[in-house]
Formats: C-alpha cells, sequence, structure tokens
C-alpha cells in the first residue's frame, strides 16, 4: 500500500475512488486486475486497466519535448512488437476512426501531449479566461492532478485538445506552440497584474 501510495503522490500511478470509473465498472478489479509498469527512471511508464486498456506514457523534468517524443515511439512499438509477438494480435485501429480505446475523447491518435507550466499571469486574470484563450489555441488546461483532481496553485498541465483528425506530430506541435503562446502572454499577465 506503501509503494502505491508514493506512487500516486508521485503523478505516476492513476488514483482509485474516481466516481465515472466506479460508474462504469472501471475499478472492480483493483488492484489485481490493474497496474503499472515502469523503467527505473519512471521516464517510461505503462498503465494497465485505468480508463483505457492500456496507457503508454513518456514523461521527464524539463524541455526536451522530442526526447521525450521520441521514446514513446520507440516504447509503443517495443509494447505492440510483445503483444503482437504473445497474443499475435495488434492494437485495434480503424481506418475512420484511428486507434480505439474505451474512453471516446482517445479516439484518433489517443496521444495527450502535456506540458506542466507556471501561469501566474493567467491564474491572476481567472480560469475562466485561460480557458477561453486555451480553447481557441486548442490547448485544455488542467490541474497537475490529472483531469478530475482539480487545480492548486498556479501550475497548469498544458495538453492537446484534440486526438482526432491529426497526426501524433502535428500534435505535439499544438502543445508546443500553445504552451509558448501562454507562456509569453504569463509574463504580459505577469506585469499588468504587478506580481
Amino acid at each position: 500500500e506503501d509503494v502505491r501510495q508514493k506512487l500516486v503522490d508521485d503523478h505516476f500511478l492513476f488514483m482509485s475512488g474516481d466516481k465515472n470509473l466506479i460508474a462504469a465498472g472501471m475499478e472492480r478489479d483493483w488492484p489485481e486486475g490493474r497496474g503499472i509498469f515502469h523503467n527505473k527512471d519512471k521516464t517510461f511508464l505503462v498503465w494497465v486497466n485505468e480508463e483505457d486498456q492500456l496507457r503508454i506514457i513518456s514523461m521527464q523534468q524539463g524541455g526536451d519535448v522530442k526526447g521525450v517524443f521520441e521514446r514513446l515511439a520507440k516504447g509503443i512499438k517495443a509494447v505492440q512488437d510483445s503483444v503482437k509477438g504473445e497474443s499475435d494480435k495488434d492494437f485495434l485501429l480503424s481506418e475512420k476512426y484511428g486507434y480505439l480505446h474505451s474512453c471516446p475523447t482517445n479516439l484518433g491518435t489517443g496521444m495527450r501531449a502535456s506540458v506542466h507550466v507556471d501561469l501566474p499571469g493567467w491564474t491572476k486574470e481567472g480560469l475562466p479566461a485561460l480557458k477561453k484563450r486555451c480553447e481557441e489555441l486548442q490547448v485544455q488546461p488542467r490541474g497537475t492532478r490529472g483531469e478530475s483532481g482539480g487545480q492548486t496553485g498556479i501550475t497548469y498541465d498544458i495538453s492537446n485538445k484534440h486526438r482526432l483528425g491529426y497526426s501524433e506530430v502535428e500534435l505535439v506541435q499544438k502543445m508546443i506552440d500553445g504552451v509558448n503562446t501562454l507562456w509569453k502572454e504569463d509574463k504580459e499577465l505577469q506585469a499588468k497584474h504587478g506580481l
């Protein structure tokens, strides 16, 4: 239990008790039917049976988005090759909808690229203003505790809004452009609010 809680606290493991997942019957096998695998550095993780049957994650501190993306691509191929080797099955791919997932918001590439960034100016401006601006930039703000964890402080998790109709490279670029724009505007808002 201590190991599980440490992984949750460090944002490496999903939290149990999500009312939506419980209502959908997706937590009934915890912990036997759900779990996490990660490398020694915890920069590559595979969640099993959280919101989707399989969630493959690449992350690290700093701004090396290219390195994170390259690790993700290599890791996805390794996991897919392993699944294919064990079961002779591939990930479910529809020509029309892209990769199919338990969570309909992940149709398409299924890729959510995100960065944690401090935005004190936008925080002072207010969450409704930030959400409106993010909508214009085709990105999405979340708290650092995930989509159901709420917002605390000035740090936001900014990610691509869409999954369907774009390539992985396009989605990463939208996230990068959105974060760079928000960061630049935040400097101006900090000056406006005397921060």
